[in-house]
């Protein structure tokens, strides 16, 4: 298979996924340029893919980089960027329901961008990817120990952070 064919299928199959993880990496609504730009360096970097990760491990590589590349382009012009809410709400839930349901999100999300970058990665690439221990270290250029390190000093902190958003009582 050719490199445009390849990187043809990966968007088709992990090309929500790098919007995610976008979307959550940079707190920006709107990150759909950035996706492109994320294809168009897969695309230019097809040779350099040994295969020795899975595609979605090496996008995501390549979607922090360029995550990272514009919010120093943003800082630079002094933007501020808009924060992620999420609009998903299970149709068959009462108005009630996803008023807390969007509450809870709301307050997981506060509680997420708190903490502090290592913490947010890790806990993204873990819990909302489901990457293993493996596949999170190469995203993040860490090792395994790393990562599982982070991962349970960032569900510490997360717990701490919640317990303070709510009056000191922990559920």
């Amino acid at each position: 298979m050719d490199g445009h064919a390849r990187i043809e299928q990966w968007f088709m199959e992990y090309g929500s996924d790098v919007h995610h993880f976008l979307v959550y990496y940079t707190g920006w609504d709107h990150v759909d340029d950035l996706v492109q730009d994320v294809f168009v360096k897969a695309l230019i970097g097809i040779r350099r893919y040994e295969g020795r990760s899975s595609p979605k491990t090496w996008l995501f590589s390549i979607a922090r980089r360029v995550a990272i590349d514009e919010q120093r382009k943003r800082k630079r012009r002094s933007l501020h960027a808009s924060r992620y809410r999420s609009e998903n709400c299970p149709p068959d839930r009462t108005p009630e329901e996803i008023i807390f349901l969007r509450q809870d999100l709301a307050d997981a999300h506060s509680c997420v961008m708190k903490l502090k970058r290592s913490y947010r990665d890790v806990l993204f690439l873990r819990v909302m990817e489901k990457l293993s221990a493996a596949e999170a270290a190469e995203v993040l250029g860490w090792s395994v120990t790393r990562v599982n390190v982070t991962l349970h000093r960032a569900i510490r902190k997360a717990r701490f952070v919640y317990e303070e958003l709510n009056g000191g009582v922990g559920e």
